[in-house]
Parts: C-alpha cells; sequence; structure tokens
C-alpha cells in the first residue's frame, strides 16, 4: 500500500513529467552519446556486448563513426583511449556508469535485434533513447529515496518543496535532460545509500550490510575518490564523542556487519580490478596519467564562485543548504557530523582535480552528488520559513526566480548563448535574461572586459597607431590579399609583436582604447576549434615593463559572425572588422605603454591589414 503523503505524490509525478518535457523539448538524445565523457562511458557498453574488443576497441570506434562519421576518434587524443606497456588500449573512466546504463541498453539490444529496422550495433536509434533516458529513471527512483528518508525529519510540505527545489533549481535538470554522465547516476545511489542505512539502523541485518557495502562500492565503481561515500553509513547519526563510542562499540560487537559490508564493496568494485589487470596487468594503475590533483592547492572557491562553472553562480539556490546546516541539529541530531565531513572531504579531494571547472556541464557537476546530502541543509533551512504565510510567500518567489534561472540558462546553453565552462564576470553579466547573443556578449567572452554601452557618449580623442604593412620591408608582409593599400600581414607561426611601445602619455584613467584590424581567413586557413585560432593581445605595461592588465580577442572569429555566435569559427574568404574597448585603470599613469602582440598557435593562415589604436574620451 503506497503511503506516500498527496503533496510529495504530487511533486514526486511534477518531477517525472517536466524531466521528461524537458528531455523532449532539449531534444539531445541523438546526440549526446557521441560525443564527450557521455560517449567514453558508454564505448565500455557497446565494446562489451556488442564487439567484443576490450582492451583493443577497433570495432567499437569504427561502428561509432559509421555511426556518426563527426565523432571525434578517441584513440588521436593525448587523454583518450591510450596504451598500456601491455600493448593494450584502455578507455580512463571507470565502470560504474557502464554497469549502471547495462540494463537500458539490454532492453534496447533485444528491441534492435527483433526488428529489421534498426542496426544492432550499440549506436542506432533504440540505442541513444534508452540509455539517455535511463538517467531521468534513475533519478526519478532517487527523488522517490530521497522523500521516504526526509520525511523522517521535515514536514510533507518542506520534503516537497526540497524535492522540487533540487530538480528543478539546481543543475540537476541540466544533467537529467542534457548529457548522460555519472552525477545523475551518483545522485540515484547516494539516495539509496542514505535510503538504506536509515533502514540498517532502524533494524540491524546482514542483508543489509552486505547490500550498503555494494552500494558504496558501485559508488567508487562510477567515481573512485567517492569511496569516501563510506563515511556515511559510519558516521550516520553520531553527533558526539559519546555517540562514536557507542558506534565504535556496535561494531566491535557485530564484526560481521563490517566484513559483510567489506565483502559488498569488494565484490562491486571486483569488476574494475579486473579491467585494470587484464589492460595492464596491475590490479591498480593510474589511468589518468597526466591528469593530476593538487591536494597542497585545492581551488574550492574558485570551483564554488568562478564564473567559470563556479557552483553557487550558477545555482545559487544551494546557498540555502549551506545556511541550513546551521540549524540541522533542531531537525535531524547526528546527521551534520558526516554532511558536513563528506562534502567538504569532497569538495576538498574534486577542487584538488587540476581541471577544476569540470567540462561539461552547467555549474560544477561534482557537487550534484552531494545532493542528497545538503537536501537535509535545505530543509533545515526552509522548515521555520514555510511555518509563516509571509514567509512562505517571500520563499516561493524566490525559489520560482532561481527555477526560472535555472531553467532558462539550460535553455541558453541549449542555444549556445553561454558557456558556463568558459565563463567570466563580463560575459556572464552580458548575457544574463537575454534571448540572443550580442556584439558586446561575445567580446566580453573573449576580452573579459564589458564594453561601453553606449559609444555614442564617447568620442575619438587621437589614433595613437597604425599599421597598414605598406612598407616593403616588414616581415611577413604579403600582397597576395589586401584589405587597403598594397600590403597586408601574414603572421608565422608563433609570436609576432606588432608594436612594444605605444605611448600613451595623453591618456588618463578611464579613457577607452579602441583596438581594431581587418581580417581575412582563406578556406584553407580555417580552423573549426577557434582556440586554436590566431590571438590579438593587448598588454599595458608600466614604466618598469610589469604587466599591468592584459586582454585578447580571436580576430577570425568575427568574420561574417553576424549572430555573435561565441561558437563560430570565422567565415572564409571575406574580409571582416575585429575590434574591442580596454578600459584603461584607475591606477593608470602616463608613463605607461601599450604593446600589441599575436599568437598564432597552430599557425592558422589568415591575412590581416590596418592595425588601429584610438583612444576614446567621454562627450563634453
Amino acid at each position: 500500500m503506497d503511503t506516500t503523503p498527496p503533496i510529495i505524490r504530487r511533486a514526486l509525478l511534477a518531477i517525472a513529467l517536466l524531466f521528461l518535457a524537458g528531455y523532449v523539448l532539449i531534444d539531445r538524445w541523438d546526440e549526446a552519446l557521441y560525443y564527450g565523457d557521455s560517449n567514453s562511458y558508454y564505448l565500455h557498453v557497446v565494446s562489451f556486448w556488442v564487439n567484443q574488443d576490450v582492451g583493443d576497441y577497433d570495432a567499437t570506434i569504427s561502428s561509432l563513426q559509421a555511426a556518426n562519421p563527426g565523432s571525434p576518434d578517441p584513440r588521436e587524443d593525448e587523454f583518450g583511449i591510450r596504451l598500456t606497456e601491455r600493448g593494450r588500449r584502455y578507455i580512463k573512466y571507470t565502470l560504474g556508469v557502464p554497469v549502471i546504463e547495462t540494463p537500458f541498453f539490454l532492453l534496447a539490444h533485444a528491441w534492435a535485434k527483433a526488428t529489421d529496422a534498426y542496426t544492432a550495433d550499440g549506436w542506432s536509434k533504440p540505442y541513444l533513447l534508452a540509455v539517455s533516458l535511463s538517467t531521468i529513471v534513475y533519478l526519478i527512483a532517487g527523488f522517490f529515496l530521497l522523500s521516504r528518508v526526509l520525511q523522517r525529519y521535515f514536514s510533507s510540505r518542506v520534503t516537497a518543496v526540497v524535492l522540487l527545489t533540487l530538480a528543478f533549481a539546481t543543475n540537476v535538470f541540466y544533467h537529467a535532460t542534457y548529457v548522460t554522465m555519472a552525477h545523475g547516476f551518483l545522485f540515484f545511489n547516494y539516495c539509496l545509500l542514505l535510503w538504506l542505512t536509515e533502514r540498517f539502523y532502524d533494524r540491524p541485518g546482514r542483508a543489509k550490510a552486505f547490500g550498503i557495502g555494494l552500494i558504496v562500492g558501485l559508488i567508487a565503481l562510477t567515481r573512485v575518490p567517492e569511496v569516501i561515500s563510506l563515511l556515511i553509513p559510519l558516521l550516520w547519526g553520531v553527533n558526539s564523542t559519546s555517540t562514536l563510542r557507542e558506534r565504535w562499540q556496535f561494531f566491535l560487537r557485530r564484526p560481521a556487519f563490517l566484513l559483510l559490508a567489506g565483502l559488498g564493496l569488494g565484490l562491486a568494485f571486483s569488476p574494475q580490478l579486473g579491467y585494470w589487470y587484464y589492460v595492464s596487468g596491475q590490479l591498480y594503475f593510474n589511468p589518468y596519467e597526466g591528469e593530476g590533483f593538487n591536494f597542497l592547492q585545492p581551488m574550492i572557491y574558485k570551483g564554488w564562485f568562478d564564473f567559470s562553472n563556479g557552483w553557487l553562480i550558477y545555482t545559487p539556490v544551494m546557498l540555502f543548504s549551506l545556511i541550513g546546516l546551521f540549524r540541522l541539529h533542531r531537525h535531524a541530531p547526528g546527521k551534520l557530523l558526516p554532511i558536513a565531513l563528506l562534502v567538504g572531504l569532497h569538495a576538498y579531494i574534486h577542487y584538488s582535480y587540476y581541471a577544476w571547472t569540470y567540462f561539461p556541464g552547467l555549474g560544477s557537476r561534482p557537487m550534484v552528488e552531494t545532493y542528497p546530502l545538503l537536501a537535509f541543509g535545505l530543509g533545515a533551512c526552509f522548515a521555520p520559513l514555510l511555518r509563516h504565510s509571509w514567509a512562505a510567500a517571500g520563499l516561493g518567489l524566490g525559489l520560482l526566480f532561481f527555477t526560472w534561472l535555472n531553467l532558462f540558462q539550460t535553455w541558453q546553453m541549449k542555444k549556445g548563448i553561454i558557456w558556463s565552462e568558459r565563463g567570466n564576470a563580463a560575459f556572464y553579466l552580458e548575457t544574463f535574461g537575454t534571448l540572443q547573443p550580442t556584439w558586446h556578449s561575445m567580446v566580453a567572452f573573449d576580452t573579459k572586459e564589458r564594453q561601453p554601452r553606449d559609444t555614442i557618449t564617447l568620442q575619438a580623442a587621437d589614433l595613437l597607431f597604425q599599421e597598414g604593412f605598406e612598407s616593403a620591408g616588414l616581415p611577413n608582409r604579403s600582397t597576395e590579399q589586401v584589405f587597403q593599400g598594397q600590403g597586408a600581414l601574414l603572421p608565422p607561426d608563433g609570436d609576432y609583436t606588432l608594436s612594444d611601445q605605444i605611448a600613451l602619455d595623453a591618456a588618463q584613467p578611464g579613457n577607452w582604447l579602441r583596438i581594431s584590424l581587418r581580417a581575412y581567413m582563406p578556406a584553407a586557413g580555417r580552423i573549426w576549434n577557434r582556440d586554436l585560432g590566431i590571438i590579438l593581445f593587448a598588454e599595458l605595461r608600466n614604466a618598469d615593463g610589469r604587466r599591468k592588465k592584459r586582454r585578447l580577442m580571436r580576430p577570425t572569429s568575427y568574420i561574417g559572425n553576424s549572430d555573435y555566435s561565441i561558437w563560430h569559427a570565422g567565415t572564409p574568404d571575406q574580409w571582416g572588422e575585429a575590434a574591442f574597448f580596454l578600459r584603461l585603470p584607475r591606477g593608470f599613469e602616463p608613463d605607461w605603454q601599450l604593446r600589441l602582440y599575436l599568437r598564432n598557435p597552430a599557425g592558422q593562415r589568415v591575412y590581416l591589414d590596418e592595425v588601429r589604436v584610438e583612444r576614446y574620451v567621454p562627450k563634453n
């Protein structure tokens, strides 16, 4: 008999329906498994069940590229599929996600084999549909389990609000609808661990102890550092030295529980040990070689507050969960220590990783698996507010705003208006609430500086520098493509200095420098990865030659980019202007100078002409 309170039942139904609606509207199910981490996890599944080429992967990668020719070859990525000293290839991603995806894969495999309409190769539509839907199914199951746990400590109303907040005002929605990665599955695993831990301490039993070990092992199998999740069952309910002593005595009297939990953990993790031994001849080796941790300099502050995917920048509603931890002892005694300890260790470990921005994701994705724990903080924060009508109304309005913000930014990600992993404060402010990219947002993305909102209020004061490459003696001068005059610049590989000493003696703090050039990219010079295209740098240096400010832009991406897309690589065979404004800072001194130089990391073939630096001042 279903004893779920009606308000929670309605909340769970809303989560299920709106996740499915978002899945349909965002409409990435038929491409998500072809790229990125989603693809890397799924390669394990197709290799094992379809091609039986584990340790080689040639047939699996060939089938991927036959199904989607645009997919990159992971063997060509230095951090993709690599060789061990044993001569076998390996996928660095662990087996937890493939194991969790397998039931849905097998359903799709049976479907594809039962009909002639689809190829049973692991890449046709039944597979893409079933596996991408698996995240939503696991998340819905996770929310159901979490509701059972939260109801023990909070009212039905508070529990329903917490569930809806996590589902729609955080990046859980992004992971339900946009990608097929580890974090949605880990959310479910942590909910399951909490639920079983509660049941274990209600009525301890050997089967439950073994099950807890299995879940912790599956969590570690999904992301190895998550093995710290074992702190939850060990410390759940501990809030003092006396309760810690009681917990110690509890396990001393019942060692079988620890042995069975350890057995379950080892059993769940054993497929990974077997895989590592098969590909390398070692039970353990570092599959992330070259992608290390620096535990002496964790980037927790940036991971939470930086505009490059910072957790609380893109998921600000979760600040309530941290505030609520200070009140948690009133609602859930004995839960603060394990929650705070695990979340703290989790942040310390994950933000010691070299790639702390964690591409891809709308906000910092490693925090998603902590949400079942931080749900207690949300509940403790919301509970007193929901007791008073005026406070509840204010909370409701605030949560509606955070929900709109999260769903709207998910839509912006879909449309390519924002790119949270590469964001900055200026770009965030320029794109906040916008329905389409603008010149201002595009330049802010490159330069990390907001541009003048209304250039009508500015006027050109003087021309500080101009180079048209007319002198025949200039290095790398070309006459093949010219915007104006008789010459243009064909930059070499590496760095090329346009000018080291542009005088700024007439300038004042707050003046703007408009830096511009014309660019022409032949079709043969097009580089689809704009990060590898030629870069223009502008540096302000003081009298001692110390750099005081630097801005950059990628000129070719502005050619023919009428939509101002940050993804644009440039339209070939036409001239276009690239320009930006640089504001002189408050500490500017007249003896500072401007340096302009180019960097051409990939040797892009591009012609540049009419480089100018103009000083702009406010109109009188």
